[in-house]
């Protein structure tokens, strides 16, 4: 019987237009409703989701569509960034942290997947992208509660940006039983970000169902946003300076980034431990 329901979940997963269903829905979340219309939309939105809005920027009422609650801004102290070198870049919950050995993640959910190929890079791309065969990886989870922008993990330049177009399957523990190789099927946007030590890190933003749109704040393009998609990888002209916790990124909606940072002399924080609650600004690891 659990194998019939599995088959038949996937099925139905093939026949979703799941890109063309999550610019829709983006398209009605940023409709402007009436001013009672929307409050009412955004309180219920709040209390389905048990969002703290005790950490928004501004009060419900301004916000004057459901994208502008998705993506609101924390108030200024909400987030307190730690002294480690490389910290969360979201809040969410840390579902995985571990090594990559020879190119090939395999995540506690029994997921495995080669990063080159999660981040989108041809073989004929990787030849400054050796390091990833050898890096550190961490998955974070993000819900509809969370906050929905993405900060910088460390302090550097983001130096090249690569986007993967794919599914938008939805990224939640029964996507992850019933779909082989989840992430990198999803539609995926990832920064590069090096520093003057030589320490690296790609941050890869995942796309899943519903979620309308990722857009980064050093170019503008925006992803989801054509029905015909096509990959790329690019410098990025000139280097974008950020400072560790600086907004760089937004999810119009929840889902996924993974982190993988270059090993070499890289520790990862005593105090992680997985399925844990995570924000932004909180210690994932440092360099020697």
């Amino acid at each position: 019987m659990k194998e019939t329901h599995a088959g038949l979940y996937k099925k139905t997963l093939d026949l979703i237009p799941t890109a063309l269903a999550s610019r829709a829905f983006g398209i009605i979340s940023e409709i402007k409703f009436p001013k009672a219309v929307q409050n009412s939309i955004n309180s219920a939105f709040v209390r389905l989701a048990h969002i703290n809005m005790d950490e928004a920027d501004q009060p419900l009422q301004a916000y004057d569509s459901l994208n502008a609650l998705f993506t609101r801004r924390l108030k200024p102290d909400a987030r307190k960034t730690a002294d480690e070198c490389l910290v969360s870049p979201v809040d969410g919950k840390l579902s995985f942290f571990g090594e990559v050995s020879k190119g090939s993640l395999i995540e506690a959910k029994g997921q495995k997947y080669d990063v080159h190929e999660l981040i989108g890079i041809t073989a004929d791309d990787t030849a400054d992208l050796g390091w990833l065969d050898d890096a550190y990886a961490f998955t974070i989870y993000l819900s509809p509660a969370n906050y929905h922008r993405i900060h910088a993990p460390m302090t550097g330049n983001i130096t090249r940006m690569a986007y993967a177009p794919g599914r938008l399957l939805p990224v939640n523990r029964l996507g992850y039983l019933l779909t082989d190789d989840l992430l990198p099927k999803n539609e995926r946007l990832t920064s590069f970000i090096e520093d003057n030590e030589g320490r690296k890190c790609a941050l890869v933003k995942v796309g899943a169902t519903c979620v309308g749109k990722i857009s980064i704040v050093y170019d503008d393009f925006k992803t989801n946003k054509e029905l015909l998609r096509t990959p790329f990888t690019k410098s990025v002209v000139p280097p974008f300076a950020a400072q560790k916790s600086d907004p760089i990124a937004c999810f119009e909606l929840g889902s996924t980034i993974v982190l993988l940072v270059n090993r070499p002399g890289f520790r990862p924080s005593a105090e992680l431990s997985k399925e844990q609650t995570i924000k932004i600004g909180m210690p994932l690891g440092t360099w020697a």
